[in-house]
């Protein structure tokens, strides 16, 4: 399926690569490319996100987005018999259906972490959910350790596909920057951030309680206040907050 996100990535990739940019040149900012490519900020930051996810551009906090490498010629040519070993990223579908994707998997990760974890792996849960709320005044680390909690529940599912999975999902479903307030500051707020230490803490009781469905249903509601979120930014609402203020 051709989506306005898939051509958006290929006409950055192009003219990456027709105007020979070199690592560490300025594509420009979020808003700037937007304008740029005659589309919204909510397709710019799906194509970077995919772009950024194969080592092609960096987004720099505060700066803007960068070139890292050109793309490989023969990028583009991907045939949908690629697609079962093609990265997430390049599947020709949009953001927000990998965002469902995404809570499909969390969701049964966490039923299963419940019932499956060795008593380190429970450790290793509770000390990402509190190295999580111990640096919320450091922005820059928290997509780190929120993306570590949430690894340390797939390694607790002592399920080696669900754990190959995450790492692979990760780089191409997780928004990156999940938490930068000047990227996204109509999603990302204070109440926002210290909602999601609440949720991490529901999801890491219900995890000890080795209460399968608690999990799933503390997971579920943690990934659909983000993704209504998501949801009501794509679809051009005027406050996405809005969407999702009966959850909060």
């Amino acid at each position: 399926m051709d989506t306005l996100a898939s051509r958006t990535i290929q006409a950055l990739k192009a003219f990456i690569v027709d105007n020979q940019l070199n690592n560490g040149h300025k594509l420009g900012s979020l808003n700037e490319l937007s304008q740029q490519f005659g589309v919204s900020r909510t397709v710019i930051r799906e194509a970077i996100s995919a772009l950024r996810a194969d080592g092609i551009v960096e987004a720099r906090h505060g700066v803007g987005v960068f070139v890292r490498d050109l793309p490989k010629q023969n990028e583009a040519d991907t045939t949908d018999a690629d697609l079962t070993l093609a990265p997430l990223h390049r599947l020709k579908t949009s953001f927000m259906d990998l965002l469902e994707l995404r809570m499909a998997f969390e969701v049964h990760a966490a039923g299963l972490a419940a019932t499956r974890r060795s008593w380190a792996q429970e450790s290793n849960i509770w000390n990402a959910a509190r190295q999580f709320e111990g640096s919320l005044d450091d922005e820059g680390a928290l997509d780190q350790l929120d993306f570590a909690f949430h690894r340390s529940i797939a390694e607790a599912t002592n399920n080696g596909a669900f754990i190959e999975f995450f790492n692979m999902m990760s780089r191409s479903i997780l928004p990156q920057p999940a938490f930068s307030k000047e990227l996204n500051p109509a999603l990302i707020t204070n109440d926002y951030i210290q909602n999601t230490v609440v949720e991490h803490r529901a999801i890491c009781e219900a995890i000890s309680r080795g209460n399968a469905e608690e999990a799933r249903e503390a997971m579920r509601a943690h990934l659909n206040r983000s993704h209504l979120r998501y949801r009501g930014f794509s679809d051009g609402t005027s406050s996405p907050l809005s969407n999702v203020a009966r959850d909060e």
